[in-house]
């Protein structure tokens, strides 16, 4: 019997090796990005990856595709909900349609995602919903004001979300990487602690949707350094994240 998963930011990075990883393993994925071309691609490389271009941020576009999706599969699996993105701003001359696009898209397209894909998630057996967040939230980085914000709100309103999803029959994952290798992260100009290969960090997060655990947080030397960080008295821990300001 298949197995179906849906996975949104498909078209390149740690959502492209995800549809990957979880093709090869005998899933039929339903590879969800703006980029037909890049999704054509991926169905051209394996047939267990099917093609679904769509732009999250248009809610009533959205709706359809899933209604479209729902006559077309007996049940969703899993959906691991992926998609962002990641712009640094200026806090002396804030971008305010910089804001409104990462939080449209990291966040609030992230809801009505699960909105929408619940009853789908509601008709497996055991329906996973995995939460693609970040460690970012977890320490004030310099220029990241949009960024963090967006996955601080998105880690809160999984980890609330579950709560009230308990008795439903659907499981919540809420995942947090740090620094993977991606064409996001490439745009870089700093130095990237424990900087994870797209190949290692969709490994990780897989093992950790198999293993049923509620939150995945990797690497864990990140983990652990940004736990430090916040056990510092707060003026200090303002002193040394002032410190790690970019020019």
């Amino acid at each position: 019997m298949s197995r179906y998963c849906l996975i949104t930011g498909a078209s390149s990075g740690l959502g492209r090796e995800l549809a990957i990883q979880y093709a090869d393993e005998g899933w039929q994925v339903i590879a969800v990005a703006r980029s037909v071309n890049a999704l054509n691609e991926l169905h051209n490389q394996h047939n267990r990856i099917h093609a679904f271009p769509l732009d999250l941020t248009n809610t009533e576009l959205f709706s359809a595709a899933v209604e479209q999706l729902a006559q077309q599969i007996p049940a969703l699996d899993l959906a691991i909900l992926n998609a962002g993105s990641c712009d640094y701003v200026d806090a002396t001359n804030l971008p305010l349609d910089t804001f409104d696009r990462t939080m449209a898209l990291n966040f609030q397209a992230q809801v009505a995602a699960v909105k929408l894909l619940l009853p789908l998630l509601q008709k497996s057996e055991l329906g996973t919903l995995a939460v693609v967040s970040s460690l970012a939230h977890l320490f004030p980085f310099t220029k990241a004001q949009a960024y963090g914000a967006s996955k601080a709100a998105l880690s809160y309103f999984a980890d609330s979300l579950r709560v009230d999803l308990t008795d439903s029959g659907v499981r919540v994952c809420l995942i947090e990487p740090g620094f993977v290798d991606t064409p996001l992260t490439q745009k870089n100009d700093f130095k990237m602690p424990f900087l994870l290969q797209v190949e290692d960090a969709a490994a990780r997060i897989r093992k950790g949707v198999e293993s049923q655990q509620q939150r995945i947080r990797f690497p864990k030397r990140l983990v652990w350094s940004l736990h430090l960080l916040n056990l510092l008295p707060y003026s200090l821990r303002c002193k040394v994240a002032a410190g790690m300001r970019q020019p």
